[in-house]
């Protein structure tokens, strides 16, 4: 057995607030936000095969596809259009790739993969990220975020102006940006912590049926906490309201309200630390209303990309094979728990199951 690891390029003009959209089922998924018109995609691909040429007959197969448009850019692993796993197992291989775009930090993103993981930074044009098994992580992100996983982590970090949505079923979700302009929060079992301002005009909510919620506000608030046996604990001098399954706490003027729901968890309110305040200019400028509303200066669909192939194709730019040392057929194996990983994520999708018995089913395989 050996690894071929081939690395593959496109470029493509979609304008300032143009859109791409990513779907996947493994790998590592990253886009970063940067200045200009162009998009640029990295796509690196590591397979596993007996050889050298059974590694770039499964590439063939398993290669991703690129649709460009007229300010839009589509990525698609062919997996995501069979009901099998067939496309990416080929004579014994195994073919991963991690897709990398930098794109103008006003782009409208929406990534999508089943186990795995996304990262994001710089960008405040309108953004959805989901994955089932993958953790989502942020960084320096405004305008609207959507980000769902069911067993994975949210972390949203040194973000701007933000207006997010969240869930998750057994992970946690961790939020720190300079100002919040609404938030809807939830999950089942995971804590979800929140530290920043939020804007007086913003509607805020967190629910969590076994997992605990942290407040850090650098803001007036009204806190209110429905539940079952939770109750409200806060380090910051504030009025308290209530008793035994509905708390509010009231700090400072007591602008917004941030609601919360729970079973058995409870809410903390924490006081503001140095390390807590995002420093001015860590993301980008969200554009004003005026310019986000302006058509999307996107090009045509024919203008020329810096590398000269196909629409449909990237640019190979480098590639490695590394031989390994013969072993027994039963060690050469793929452990069975990817294929049985993939087959729940693929029924999930389908809907043959809910998402609670995909949970299940994907802790059972993963003991």
């Amino acid at each position: 057995m050996g690894t071929l690891e081939r690395t593959e390029t496109l470029s493509h003009q979609i304008g300032t607030s143009g859109r791409v959209s990513v779907k996947t089922i493994r790998g590592l998924l990253r886009v970063r936000g940067i200045d200009g018109e162009e998009a640029r995609l990295t796509v690196t691909y590591r397979i596993r095969a007996a050889d050298q040429a059974a590694a770039e007959r499964a590439l063939e197969t398993g290669r991703v596809t690129v649709d460009r448009g007229p300010g839009s850019l589509d990525v698609e692993t062919p997996e995501r259009r069979l009901s099998t796993g067939l496309a990416w197992l080929f004579g014994g291989a195994r073919v991963n790739a991690d897709v990398s775009l930098d794109v103008p930090w006003g782009t409208r993103v929406r990534y999508e993969t089943m186990s795995g993981a996304i990262e994001a930074v710089a960008l405040v044009g309108d953004q959805k990220y989901r994955t089932v098994a993958g953790n989502i992580r942020l960084w320096s992100l405004g305008g609207l975020v959507e980000a769902s996983s069911i067993s994975g982590s949210i972390t949203l970090d040194s973000g701007g102006d933000i207006r997010l949505r969240a869930n998750t079923i057994s992970g946690g979700v961790r939020v720190r940006a300079r100002r919040f302009y609404g938030m809807a929060v939830s999950t089942t079992s995971g804590r979800i912590t929140v530290v920043g301002a939020l804007d007086p005009a913003g509607d805020y909510r967190a629910d969590s049926i076994s997992g605990g919620v942290s407040l850090t506000p650098l803001s007036g608030v009204t806190a209110e906490l429905r539940t079952v046996s939770g109750s409200i604990n806060s380090e910051i001098e504030h009025r308290v309201e209530g008793g035994r399954g509905f708390w509010r706490s009231i700090i400072g003027e007591g602008r917004p309200t941030f609601r919360v729901n729970s079973t058995s968890g409870g809410l903390r309110i924490l006081a503001a630390r140095p390390g807590d305040y995002v420093v001015a200019g860590s993301a980008p400028v969200e554009p004003t209303e005026h310019a986000s509303s302006a058509p999307a200066d996107t090009g045509s669909a024919t203008s020329a990309p810096i590398d000269t192939q196909p629409d449909s194709a990237l640019h190979e730019t480098a590639e490695t094979w590394s031989p390994e040392e013969p072993v027994e057929a039963d060690e050469a194996r793929e452990p069975a728990t990817d294929d049985d990983e993939l087959a729940i994520l693929q029924a999930l999708e389908r809907g043959e199951i809910g998402v609670d018995e995909a949970a299940k089913r994907l802790e059972r395989v993963r003991r």
